[in-house]
């Protein structure tokens, strides 16, 4: 008994990696929603960073997890793609000006779709609080689609849009991050009463 409340112990070490994320993309959001587009190629460059930040804090948390976890594999293939997609994006600014809405649709298609996955795991554990990164998951999904059919936009619309996206994705990475230390929380209760 004790081996598998070690094992569940250890499936949701590193939940602050999602807090981080979300505190980081909140910051980006507000950025974003209070400075005027001055410059599209600074929020071209400030996306590209964030998204290869984000995909390396992604790879320590699935490295770091890896025996533990049921869906490794996934955290490690958003990780990977946001890590590529970044380094793509800072690589080629040209490139990134003209395709960066699509970019940006894409990159959030992909992470709203796993964070839809990631709220049936947690629903599959009892929580109740799973329809809330639900929620957030679909409504990255829907936005993140706007930007996918309609990339010549206006500057304006596309930053409200992606700053919007962002701080959504930013409430689900915090709401995560908050259920996982719960469920640690309460698998380290139990496993204290058993000692």
């Amino acid at each position: 008994m004790s081996n598998l409340i070690s094992a569940v112990t250890g499936t949701v070490k590193n939940w602050w990696v999602f807090l981080i994320m979300g505190v980081l993309l909140l910051i980006s959001a507000y950025w974003m929603f209070t400075t005027p587009v001055e410059s599209f190629i600074g929020l071209a460059s400030l996306f590209s960073a964030l998204i290869f930040v984000s995909g390396l804090f992604s790879v320590f948390f699935a490295l770091t997890n890896k025996d533990d976890i049921d869906n490794f594999g996934l955290y490690l293939a958003g990780g990977i793609f946001d890590v590529i997609i970044g380094f793509i994006l800072l690589k080629y600014p040209g490139l990134t000006i003209v395709l960066f809405s699509m970019f940006i649709g894409f990159w959030l298609l992909f992470r709203g779709f796993n964070m839809i996955s990631v709220s049936f795991k947690i629903k599959s554990t009892g929580d109740e609080g799973w329809g809330w990164i639900l929620l957030f998951g679909i409504l990255i999904v829907i936005f993140a689609m706007m930007s996918i059919i309609n990339p010549i936009i206006g500057a304006s619309y596309l930053v409200y849009t992606l700053a919007f996206t962002l701080l959504l994705f930013g409430f689900a990475n915090i709401a995560l991050s908050l259920r996982l230390r719960k469920i640690k929380s309460t698998v380290k209760d139990i496993k204290d009463n058993i000692s």
